[in-house]
Order: C-alpha cells, then sequence, then structure tokens
C-alpha cells in the first residue's frame, strides 16, 4: 500500500502536465507569444517554470522564451520582433526616452544578490568585488552591501557574467564576489562566506514588458500571459518539493545545492506581481537619476499594471 501511494504522489505532477498538454491539444489551437529574457537565469524562473508545468498552455499560450541580450531584445520588441521581455531595468529606462513601453507585471522587486568572500575572508579586508557589469544591478547590490560592511574602498572589477564572477571566485582571482542564484548555494555549500545579501533591498530585478499598442491591441493575450505568470509564481513559493525536482531537472542542480535555492527563491518571488507606490516612485527616481534624467517622470508613461489589478482580483473571486 506504502509502495503505491508513493509511485501516486510521484506521479500526480507528470499527470497534471499531461493533463494540461491533452487540454491545450483538445481545445483552440495554442497562439505563439515570443518573450525575450537576457539569460537562463533563475531570476526569470517564473516564466520557465511556468511554462514546463502547463500553466501558459492552460492560458492558451504556447510560450516561446528567447535568450537575448538585453540590449537587442528591447529593440526587437520595440519594433515588433517580440511581444514580450523580461529586462525589467532596461525598459524603464527605454521608457523613459519615450520608447512606448510599460511593464506590466514585476516578478522580482527584492533584489537576490549575495556578497561571497574567499575562505576566512572578513570584510574589512575585502579590497577588490568581482561583478557581472558596472552599473548593473549586481554592482549596485555589491555597493549597497559593501557600504553596510562599512567599507566602501574597494574597487569593482566586471567578469561579464555571473557564471565568469563565480569562477573568478573559485581562482581566487578576486576576494570577493557578487552571485545570485544558484551561484550563491554552490558557493556557501562549498565553504564560501556568505558575507551579506540583499534580500531585503527593493528594486526591479525582471519584469513583464510589452508596448503600448501591444496591450491595447492584445488585451485578452496580455491578460492571459500576466494570468500564467501569476499562478506561475504562486505554485513557486507554495510548492517546494516541486520546485525543488525542477531545479534538478531543467537547471541541472545538484539536491542540496537546488534545496538551498529554492530557499533564497522563495524570498524574492515576487508572487503578487505588484508593488507599493511610494517603494516604486522611489527605485523610479533612482533609475531616473542614474540615467541623467533631472525632471521626474510620471509612473503611468512607464508602468501599466492595470491588467495585472484585474488579474488578481478575478483570480481571488475564484
Amino acid at each position: 500500500m506504502k509502495k503505491a501511494f508513493t509511485c501516486l504522489v510521484v506521479l500526480f505532477p507528470l499527470l497534471l502536465a499531461s493533463q494540461s498538454k491533452s487540454l491545450a491539444q483538445q481545445g483552440k489551437v495554442l497562439e505563439r507569444v515570443r518573450l525575450t529574457v537576457p539569460a537562463k537565469s533563475l531570476t526569470f524562473i517564473p516564466y520557465y517554470f511556468g511554462k514546463a508545468q502547463g500553466f501558459f498552455a492552460r492560458e492558451g499560450i504556447d510560450l516561446e522564451i528567447i535568450v537575448m541580450r538585453p540590449p537587442l531584445g528591447v529593440t526587437a520588441l520595440t519594433t515588433g520582433e517580440l511581444d514580450y521581455s523580461a529586462a525589467g531595468g532596461l525598459s524603464v529606462r527605454a521608457a523613459m526616452k519615450g520608447v512606448p513601453l510599460r511593464t506590466v507585471a514585476l516578478i522580482q522587486t527584492r533584489l537576490s544578490f549575495s556578497l561571497i568572500g574567499q575562505p576566512g575572508m572578513t570584510p574589512a579586508r575585502v579590497k577588490n568585488v568581482s561583478v557581472s557589469g558596472i552599473g548593473s544591478l549586481a554592482h549596485y547590490a555589491a555597493q549597497t552591501v559593501m557600504k553596510r560592511l562599512n567599507n566602501e574602498k574597494v574597487a569593482y572589477v566586471s567578469t561579464n557574467t555571473t557564471a565568469n564572477s563565480y569562477s573568478a571566485l573559485l581562482a581566487k582571482a578576486t576576494d570577493a564576489v557578487i552571485l545570485s542564484p544558484p551561484y550563491t548555494s554552490m558557493a556557501t555549500l562549498a565553504g564560501y562566506p556568505d558575507l551579506g545579501n540583499t534580500y531585503d533591498v527593493r528594486d526591479l530585478q525582471g519584469g513583464l514588458v510589452a508596448r503600448v499598442n501591444h496591450i491595447k491591441d492584445r488585451h485578452d493575450q496580455v491578460r492571459a500571459v500576466v494570468r500564467a505568470t501569476l499562478r506561475s509564481m504562486d505554485a513557486l513559493v507554495r510548492n517546494e518539493a516541486e520546485v525543488v525536482a525542477y531545479l534538478q531537472k531543467d537547471f541541472t542542480l545538484e539536491p542540496k545545492i537546488a534545496a538551498d535555492t529554492y530557499r533564497i527563491l522563495r524570498q524574492v518571488v515576487n508572487a503578487d506581481g505588484d508593488i507599493e507606490e511610494p517603494v516604486l516612485k522611489s527605485i523610479v527616481d533612482k533609475i531616473r537619476q542614474e540615467a541623467g534624467f533631472a525632471a521626474e517622470i510620471p509612473l503611468d508613461r512607464l508602468f501599466d499594471l492595470s491588467i495585472l489589478r484585474e488579474v488578481k482580483t478575478e483570480l481571488r473571486k475564484r
């Protein structure tokens, strides 16, 4: 009896996925929707997990996730070659310049970065920190942590990618690095000290961005994509065993690393998709100042969260 129950537990997620595909095949033909992400990163896991679990298919969406450098992705989105972008920060900067883009949902509003040092390293001894890019969110996160540690006299070195930063740590080419999941767990479980994190720092790390005309002309599609994204994020924070198994399979993480990575993801995934207006205004002001815009910019020129809020109300009634 126990063996049979175990088999059912293992097979249940597979049966759900199979049922989802079957329902999609029996119903209307799925609509191909193209989303660009800067990298296959856990920042964008709501899209990868949501696609794998059938949340998008159940909304009639055949989600195609295309990895593309953020500047190229924003250009392709603007010209209509793509339907959506997940590059939140760069899209907001483009909208500030008058590009007709709006962020319609926020998948991460807390930064998922940690400062990892060499074995035995203390904050006071850190003289250089490797980050994925100067001026990037990783750079900002590193500066924030070092300020908290009362050590701002450090040099920042760009490695171009988080993977390269992790390699620099292993090669002892740097005193400390700024990492995000799963590299954070890979390093700390290997014995590298976590000197501080930014899980409480509010900012925009990933989102759902569309053209203004697309939001207007494809209103139902946007609702479907937002609804699937919300359901995916809700499942991410509620179903630990399922998500850990997914991380092992799709991101090829070892069990302990997958479990520790999930612990971090649960803290930073924005299951609500929304953000408080004062917090959003503060973030936008920071981005505006960094981009060199003197005048304040109305939030409705950058964001349209009306569909998100409609969908949330609808889901609460079910």
